[in-house]
């Protein structure tokens, strides 16, 4: 029988890494990783055939067999998600030099398992948000991240949206203008009378608050601490070994600068070393808060009503920046 997320056997398991990894490969156990908002994500440590030594197993790609991979899991049948994320990190791989796990293969419509998923191979590491490091290191930190940003936002085209999808707008609030609408419209009801008059003058001036000034540029999309792996194991030189959890989008870059900010992912000496590349325009914490409320209204929509204080001291800050 079939079986969901949490409940999938190691036979079940076993019988998805031996049709899209190896058929010589089983799953010995399973670890419970990171994540769990809205997708289980499980390491599964594997092991050879009887008579197979692991060494001895080669992928198709002539890459030897891991001792283990991760398994991103979720009980919608649908795949649609996880198809996105497995196509934005061959964008990454192929393009780009940022960081980020080999995609294995998505699951759908598989006969053990009710439910759809991505197998990618593990990156040793921990999530920075755990990693534990020193004064020193968090400097070191800083400037590593910087690094990959700079050289991420390096890669431009000539219109926004998508990075999977065709030519999109050349104008970057006839991309973001309607995203920050519909998280409205989902969430107006939850939130007061005079909060809602303001989020409203907010989309209707947009152009105001959001001047056309930037350039299409590759961003992650939700870059904070919870989605950068590190090593840790020299807490005064941790190391970023990769990004996870990645869209592939040409926006403002301001628009993930602020989420960075936002979470507090990035420091001053971040914006420091970022801005000696690509310079910060001037405005730029004010048009923080634009991007900000468009984050906190879909954290909302998603993770419930206790994120509704939050929009409405976002909104604040948005009415005194208007005085």
């Amino acid at each position: 029988m079939a079986r969901r997320g949490s409940d999938l056997s190691l036979d079940a398991a076993t019988a998805l890494v031996r049709r899209h990894l190896h058929p010589d490969l089983a799953v010995a156990s399973v670890r419970k990783l990171y994540g769990g908002s809205i997708n289980r994500v499980y390491e599964w440590l594997l092991a050879p055939a009887a008579g197979k030594h692991l060494n001895e197993l080669r992928l198709e790609a002539g890459r030897p067999a891991p001792p283990s991979i991760v398994a991103k899991l979720n009980n919608s049948r649908s795949a649609k998600l996880f198809r996105r994320e497995m196509a934005s990190l061959r964008v990454y791989l192929d393009n780009t030099t940022l960081p980020v796990p080999t995609p294995i293969a998505t699951l759908e419509e598989e006969p053990e398992f009710q439910g759809s998923g991505l197998l990618m191979h593990k990156v040793e590491g921990i999530n920075l948000s755990d990693a534990k490091v020193s004064a020193r290191g968090v400097h070191a930190m800083q400037g590593d991240l910087a690094k990959h940003v700079v050289a991420l936002h390096s890669h431009h085209r000539a219109f926004y949206g998508s990075a999977l999808e065709g030519e999109g707008p050349s104008r970057w609030l006839d991309s973001f203008g309607p995203v920050i609408s519909e998280e409205f419209f989902r969430i107006r009801e939850l939130l007061g009378s005079k909060c809602r008059w303001v989020i409203d003058d907010v989309i209707k001036n947009l152009d105001i608050w959001l001047p056309e000034q930037s350039t299409p540029t590759l961003v992650h999309g939700d870059l904070w601490s919870n989605n950068i792996m590190v090593d840790d194991s020299h807490p005064d030189r941790p190391e970023i070994k990769a990004f996870i959890d990645v869209g592939a989008s040409y926006c403002d870059p301001e628009y993930e600068l602020a989420y960075l900010r936002m979470f507090n992912t990035a420091d001053d000496s971040f914006f420091q070393r970022y801005g000696r590349r690509h310079p910060l325009r001037p405005g730029f914490e004010k048009r923080c808060r634009v991007y900000w409320l468009n984050t906190m209204m879909m954290h909302v929509r998603v993770f419930g009503e206790k994120y509704v204080p939050g929009t409405e001291q976002i909104v604040q800050q948005l009415q005194e920046l208007d005085r």
